[in-house]
């Protein structure tokens, strides 16, 4: 579950209760990161951190070691039909050479003139929460 919401607080034993096996919220968005990672925790799911374009990826890096995947946003969220943001790649590599093992997934304008870019700097498994689909047949390997 990819929670784009101001309080994600309020929403962690409702989407538990619901089957959630993984809860996403966005750094930017609690006061109290620590806090909301153990009641995710406490609460039977995984735990996913994401950041929006302007955030630094060093204010994640307090936390990497506490959760089980980093979701650095490709466009600004909430609005549909962006382009994909090339100069958040960065991020993302910055991620896999501090946490080698952690889950990177990147969301937003990702389809198949920019999936290449985002398969670089994983060197591993490749993940999106977000991938436009059409026009698939253009991805090749």
């Amino acid at each position: 579950m990819h929670m784009m919401v101001s309080k994600p607080e309020q929403w962690v034993k409702p989407m538990a209760v619901a089957g959630a096996n993984q809860y996403t919220f966005h750094l930017e968005a609690t006061e109290n990161p620590g806090a909301l990672i153990k009641d995710i925790r406490e609460n039977g799911m995984k735990v996913g951190l994401a950041i929006k374009p302007g955030t630094s990826v060093e204010y994640l890096a307090p936390w990497a070691n506490q959760i089980d995947m980093a979701l650095v946003m490709t466009v600004e969220p909430g609005f549909g039909g962006q382009k994909f943001m090339e100069d958040m790649m960065p991020k993302v590599h910055w991620l896999r050479t501090q946490f080698p093992s952690l889950d990177i997934e990147v969301d937003g304008g990702v389809g198949p003139d920019t999936v290449h870019k985002c398969a670089e700097p994983f060197g591993r498994s490749l993940s999106f929460t977000a991938l436009e689909v059409r026009n698939f047949s253009k991805i090749r390997n």
